[in-house]
Protein backbone atom coordinates (compact mmCIF):
# COMPACT_ATOMS: atom_id res chain seq x y z
CA UNK A 1 0.00 0.00 0.00
CA UNK A 2 0.84 3.89 -0.45
CA UNK A 3 2.27 6.10 1.94
CA UNK A 4 -0.95 7.88 3.39
CA UNK A 5 -0.39 11.40 3.01
CA UNK A 6 -3.76 12.62 3.66
CA UNK A 7 -6.39 12.03 6.50
CA UNK A 8 -9.56 12.86 5.99
CA UNK A 9 -10.33 13.99 9.04
CA UNK A 10 -7.13 16.11 9.65
CA UNK A 11 -8.16 19.94 7.95
CA UNK A 12 -4.35 20.73 7.28
CA UNK A 13 -3.45 18.07 5.15
CA UNK A 14 -5.54 18.99 2.20
CA UNK A 15 -3.61 22.22 2.47
CA UNK A 16 0.33 21.04 2.64
CA UNK A 17 0.12 21.92 6.33
CA UNK A 18 1.99 19.06 7.64
CA UNK A 19 1.52 19.76 11.51
CA UNK A 20 -2.47 20.72 11.56
CA UNK A 21 -3.85 21.97 14.66
CA UNK A 22 -7.31 21.03 13.32
CA UNK A 23 -9.38 18.05 13.28
CA UNK A 24 -12.95 16.70 12.47
CA UNK A 25 -14.86 14.96 15.16
CA UNK A 26 -16.37 12.60 12.42
CA UNK A 27 -15.64 13.04 8.57
CA UNK A 28 -18.38 11.24 5.72
CA UNK A 29 -15.95 10.48 2.47
CA UNK A 30 -18.05 9.67 -0.84
CA UNK A 31 -16.21 8.53 -3.52
CA UNK A 32 -18.03 8.51 -6.97
CA UNK A 33 -15.73 6.58 -9.95
CA UNK A 34 -17.75 6.86 -12.44
CA UNK A 35 -18.12 10.97 -11.34
CA UNK A 36 -14.37 10.24 -10.60
CA UNK A 37 -15.02 13.09 -6.98
CA UNK A 38 -15.01 12.99 -3.94
CA UNK A 39 -16.85 14.20 -1.41
CA UNK A 40 -15.46 14.98 2.43
CA UNK A 41 -18.33 16.08 5.01
CA UNK A 42 -16.03 17.09 7.81
CA UNK A 43 -17.86 17.74 10.84
CA UNK A 44 -17.20 19.57 14.20
CA UNK A 45 -14.38 21.30 13.38
CA UNK A 46 -12.36 21.10 16.49
CA UNK A 47 -8.58 21.50 18.02
CA UNK A 48 -6.78 20.62 21.21
CA UNK A 49 -6.32 23.88 23.23
CA UNK A 50 -3.92 23.40 26.24
CA UNK A 51 -2.46 27.20 26.31
CA UNK A 52 -2.23 30.65 24.20
CA UNK A 53 -0.15 29.31 22.05
CA UNK A 54 -1.83 27.00 20.68
CA UNK A 55 -4.82 28.68 20.52
CA UNK A 56 -2.72 31.33 17.98
CA UNK A 57 -1.75 28.76 15.73
CA UNK A 58 -4.90 27.23 15.57
CA UNK A 59 -6.29 30.46 14.63
CA UNK A 60 -3.95 31.23 12.19
CA UNK A 61 -4.05 28.13 10.54
CA UNK A 62 -8.55 28.97 10.63
CA UNK A 63 -7.64 32.42 9.09
CA UNK A 64 -5.43 30.84 6.04
CA UNK A 65 -7.26 27.78 5.11
CA UNK A 66 -10.88 30.13 5.26
CA UNK A 67 -8.93 32.51 2.61
CA UNK A 68 -11.17 31.66 -0.60
CA UNK A 69 -7.27 31.26 -2.58
CA UNK A 70 -5.35 29.87 0.05
CA UNK A 71 -3.43 26.93 -1.83
CA UNK A 72 -4.07 23.49 -2.19
CA UNK A 73 -1.92 20.57 -1.28
CA UNK A 74 0.43 19.64 -3.77
CA UNK A 75 -0.80 16.35 -4.06
CA UNK A 76 -3.99 17.68 -5.82
CA UNK A 77 -1.87 19.06 -8.63
CA UNK A 78 -3.61 17.00 -11.43
CA UNK A 79 -7.77 17.14 -9.84
CA UNK A 80 -9.38 19.30 -12.38
CA UNK A 81 -11.98 20.74 -9.60
CA UNK A 82 -11.06 21.36 -5.75
CA UNK A 83 -13.86 23.34 -3.69
CA UNK A 84 -14.37 24.20 -0.29
CA UNK A 85 -17.19 25.43 1.80
CA UNK A 86 -17.36 26.07 5.51
CA UNK A 87 -20.78 26.13 7.34
CA UNK A 88 -22.52 26.12 11.09
CA UNK A 89 -24.56 23.51 11.56
CA UNK A 90 -27.38 25.10 13.16
CA UNK A 91 -28.89 22.11 15.33
CA UNK A 92 -24.85 21.54 17.05
CA UNK A 93 -23.69 24.41 16.76
CA UNK A 94 -20.68 23.48 15.12
CA UNK A 95 -18.25 24.62 12.26
CA UNK A 96 -17.76 21.65 9.36
CA UNK A 97 -16.32 21.95 6.09
CA UNK A 98 -17.69 20.19 2.81
CA UNK A 99 -14.31 19.77 0.75
CA UNK A 100 -15.60 18.13 -3.28
CA UNK A 101 -12.58 17.16 -5.42
CA UNK A 102 -12.50 16.14 -9.05
CA UNK A 103 -9.86 13.57 -9.93
CA UNK A 104 -8.37 12.18 -13.83
CA UNK A 105 -7.50 9.00 -12.94
CA UNK A 106 -7.90 6.05 -9.74
CA UNK A 107 -3.73 6.96 -9.33
CA UNK A 108 -4.87 10.36 -7.87
CA UNK A 109 -6.71 8.38 -4.98
CA UNK A 110 -2.99 7.32 -3.58
CA UNK A 111 -2.72 10.33 -1.27
CA UNK A 112 -5.58 8.79 0.35
CA UNK A 113 -4.09 5.71 0.57
CA UNK A 114 -6.75 3.88 -2.05
CA UNK A 115 -5.57 2.00 -4.16
CA UNK A 116 -6.78 -0.82 -6.48
CA UNK A 117 -6.15 -4.82 -5.08
CA UNK A 118 -5.97 -7.65 -7.30
CA UNK A 119 -9.73 -8.07 -7.39
CA UNK A 120 -9.98 -5.06 -9.26
CA UNK A 121 -11.96 -3.23 -6.02
CA UNK A 122 -11.03 -0.02 -4.53
CA UNK A 123 -8.97 -1.17 -0.70
CA UNK A 124 -7.68 0.72 1.87
CA UNK A 125 -6.24 0.26 5.26
CA UNK A 126 -8.31 -0.01 7.69
CA UNK A 127 -6.60 1.82 10.79
CA UNK A 128 -8.31 0.51 14.11
CA UNK A 129 -7.96 3.64 15.63
CA UNK A 130 -9.63 6.28 12.87
CA UNK A 131 -13.07 4.18 13.54
CA UNK A 132 -14.04 3.70 9.92
CA UNK A 133 -17.58 2.09 9.14
CA UNK A 134 -18.83 2.06 6.03
CA UNK A 135 -22.10 -0.27 4.92
CA UNK A 136 -20.44 -0.17 1.44
CA UNK A 137 -17.67 -1.87 2.03
CA UNK A 138 -16.11 -5.41 3.21
CA UNK A 139 -13.98 -5.59 6.20
CA UNK A 140 -10.78 -7.98 5.54
CA UNK A 141 -8.32 -8.44 8.00
CA UNK A 142 -6.26 -5.17 7.52
CA UNK A 143 -8.30 -3.54 4.10
CA UNK A 144 -11.52 -2.33 3.66
CA UNK A 145 -12.61 -3.34 0.29
CA UNK A 146 -15.25 -1.13 -2.21
CA UNK A 147 -16.86 -2.06 -5.88
CA UNK A 148 -14.64 0.28 -8.09
CA UNK A 149 -17.72 0.80 -10.31
CA UNK A 150 -20.14 2.16 -7.84
CA UNK A 151 -20.18 5.02 -5.54
CA UNK A 152 -19.15 4.23 -1.96
CA UNK A 153 -19.29 5.85 1.85
CA UNK A 154 -17.34 5.78 4.83
CA UNK A 155 -17.23 7.51 7.98
CA UNK A 156 -13.85 8.57 10.19
CA UNK A 157 -14.43 9.28 13.82
CA UNK A 158 -10.93 9.68 14.96
CA UNK A 159 -11.48 11.25 18.84
CA UNK A 160 -13.99 8.03 19.87
CA UNK A 161 -11.51 7.01 22.46
CA UNK A 162 -9.44 10.23 23.07
CA UNK A 163 -7.56 10.31 26.49
CA UNK A 164 -9.36 11.86 28.98
CA UNK A 165 -6.38 13.92 29.97
CA UNK A 166 -6.82 15.55 26.25
CA UNK A 167 -10.34 15.39 26.76
CA UNK A 168 -10.70 18.93 28.79
CA UNK A 169 -8.87 20.77 25.97
CA UNK A 170 -11.17 19.78 23.38
CA UNK A 171 -12.45 23.01 21.56
CA UNK A 172 -15.31 23.96 19.28
CA UNK A 173 -13.92 25.83 16.66
CA UNK A 174 -16.78 28.09 16.04
CA UNK A 175 -16.14 30.95 18.20
CA UNK A 176 -12.84 31.29 16.70
CA UNK A 177 -14.66 31.54 13.14
CA UNK A 178 -17.64 33.75 14.30
CA UNK A 179 -14.63 36.14 15.59
CA UNK A 180 -12.73 35.63 12.09
CA UNK A 181 -16.06 37.02 10.57
CA UNK A 182 -16.41 39.91 12.41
Amino acid sequence: MEEIKILFFVIGTFFGIHQSNIIAEKATITINPEAKTITVLQENLISIIQNESDSLKVKSELKNITQPNYPWSSEFANYSKKEKYFFISEDTQTLNLKLTLTYTTANDLKAFGINKNNDGKFSMTNFPKAHTKSTDGVLGERYWNFEANKPFTFTEEPLTQMPEKYQKFQMNLLPFWKTLKQ
